[in-house]
């Protein structure tokens, strides 16, 4: 929408006196796949307007109007738009906008689920718990608070897309907070920023998040993807503890880690699902030392994570299976939970009242 005035009235002369325009609405930032449409949009007032978008500093040929329709055929034509506003009176320049292009196919294509059971087995009708998510991890604290980890995509969030973020409950997963991005500080300098969550409390109450980590890809120092971790007391703000916690020799992404029986204990799929799962042990939740791995077939992978259900120590997997074991070692044949979807997570948030949250299409 387009405010527009004629501007003040010179009582001297009678004639109208044209005013410089005023930018009532800048543009708004967003993330674009290619191929989608997208509209920008600037509101100002003043008489006969005209509009320049600019990327990166540049006019955008054709781009003279209050919209400014984006569909974008690479991730090349993202960058910073601005939209200089002019009258015969002056111009003024809109505040700059990010305008990120993102592939047709990736995780912000799918929805995070939440479906509730009366026992780690069966589970209700899902809902939708954060749209545009994925890679979710839970748990619970002393208090009772629940708290869910996860990768976020918001496309009306450009700086927030692809960060970790945090739910929060305090009515058994009842109701959950607005998405927050966490901040994660003493990253190794050309490291990846955080990602592929896993969420756990140590004994003293505080939360530690372990994560896939590593150097950017070419960067000066070659280094596998192992995992790293980080504490927290606020559930917002963690601090890195140095070091891999767990790092095989090969990339390895997308941990599970669970205290269970006085010991820690981690998975991570080797890579093809037939391949099964690394599997470490630590006393103290940073030193980690690799175990009899986990085997599997190909019709299950181990991305998911670890839960304590009654004596057993359980991984939920993809796609949306469980398998137990009550000594660590040995572990039941995959169980199918019944839906569709992957990369559970699962907290007993109340006596009986089991909570599931996974990655789903939209709608389904």
């Amino acid at each position: 929408m387009v405010l527009a005035c004629d501007g003040g009235h010179d009582e001297t002369t009678g004639a109208s006196v044209e005013t410089a325009p005023v930018i009532v609405v800048d543009p708004r930032p967003r993330v674009v796949p290619v191929g989608a449409t997208w509209t920008f949009t600037v509101s100002a007032t003043g008489a006969r307007l005209a509009y320049q978008w600019r990327r990166d500093g540049q006019a955008i040929a054709g781009a003279t109007a209050a919209d400014y329709v984006v569909t974008p055929r690479s991730m090349a034509e993202g960058g910073r738009l601005d939209v200089v506003v002019r009258s015969g009176a002056g111009s003024v320049t809109s505040a700059p906008v990010t305008l990120r292009v993102v592939s047709t196919q990736g995780p912000w294509q799918q929805d995070l689920k939440i479906a509730v059971g009366a026992d780690a087995d069966r589970f209700g009708t899902p809902g939708t718990f954060v749209r545009q998510a994925g890679v979710v991890s839970l748990t619970r604290r002393a208090s009772g608070q629940l708290v869910a980890v996860f990768q976020w995509f918001p496309f009306d969030d450009p700086e927030a897309f692809d960060l970790v973020a945090a739910s929060v409950s305090t009515d058994g997963g009842r109701s959950w907070s607005a998405p927050r991005t966490l901040t994660v500080t003493g990253i190794p300098a050309g490291y990846q920023r955080p990602f592929d969550p896993t969420i756990t409390v140590r004994d003293d109450g505080a939360l530690r998040l372990y994560f896939t980590c590593g150097a950017l890809p070419g960067g000066a120092t070659a280094a596998t993807l192992g995992f790293c971790s980080a504490t927290s007391t606020d559930g917002v703000n963690y601090t890195v503890e140095p070091g891999y916690r767990f790092n095989p020799g090969r990339n390895a992404v997308d941990c599970a880690v669970l205290r269970w029986n006085g010991q820690w204990h981690l998975t991570a799929p080797i890579g093809a699902p037939q391949e099964g799962a690394y599997h470490a042990v630590s006393a103290d939740g940073l030193t980690f030392t690799r175990v009899a791995d986990i085997p599997s077939t190909a019709t299950v992978n181990w991305t998911g994570n670890l839960v304590a259900a009654g004596s057993t120590l359980r991984f939920y997997g993809t796609p949306l299976w469980y398998a137990a074991t009550t000594d660590g070692v040995t572990w039941s044949a995959p169980r199918s939970l019944g839906l569709t979807g992957g990369d559970p997570a699962v907290v007993e948030a109340e006596p009986g009242r089991w909570v599931l949250v996974y990655t789903g299409a939209p709608g389904s």
